[in-house]
């Protein structure tokens, strides 16, 4: 039995690539990317294709299949962590703070967040041991850890979590988005 180790790196490229495309189209698919998705999707059917041919064509010897599934596995990493670094979308970031220790605080961390361009929406809630003050906030993913870290720096027993919403419509962030794009418009005018 010769195992040809170039053959070998082949099978799992394909596959680490194949893979990294398959997140990205999926990510891009769920974030309604109807352009783009469509042609990850081609090359990703393409490699999946490509790479599997080649280890059906050698399944008697199972190194092929072994670099087919660390590629499988290394190709999904590889997209989620380029799925982190583009940070497509948005997010909503839920804070909750007990309301009567910080109630001054809280207003603190309001105009805070405000103060840094940042819509926030509060309202009242109860918890299991008493009041709590909620608050929204639609921030993009890329800004997500910003937001965490100013929270935790202002709170570190706030408890957070959050949301990723697939629609939105009216409010801060539309305004800001169309006058985003009136300027971008203005400036491909020039």
């Amino acid at each position: 039995m010769h195992i040809n180790f170039g053959f070998v790196f082949l099978v799992f490229g394909i596959n680490v690539l194949y893979l990294t495309i398959n997140t990205l189209r999926l990510i891009f698919q769920n974030k309604g990317l109807i352009w783009i998705a469509p042609f990850f999707g081609m090359v990703e059917i393409s490699l999946y294709t490509i790479g599997l041919n080649y280890v059906l064509n050698r399944l008697a010897e199972p190194i092929y299949l072994v670099a087919y599934a660390l590629g499988f596995g290394i190709g999904i990493a590889s997209g989620m962590l380029i799925d982190r670094w583009l940070a497509i979308g948005y997010v909503i970031v839920q804070i909750i703070i007990p309301q009567g220790e910080e109630n001054t605080d809280k207003k603190t961390l309001v105009h805070l967040l405000r103060d840094a361009g940042y819509g926030v929406t509060e309202f009242d809630g109860i918890g299991r041991t008493g009041a709590r003050m909620v608050l929204e906030v639609l921030v993009p993913r890329k800004d997500e850890k910003t937001i965490y870290a100013l929270v935790l720096a202002f709170n570190p027993h706030a408890f957070m979590l959050s949301l990723e919403p697939t629609n939105f419509n009216g409010g801060f962030w539309v305004k800001r988005i169309k006058r985003r794009r009136q300027i971008i418009a203005e400036r491909a005018r020039k």
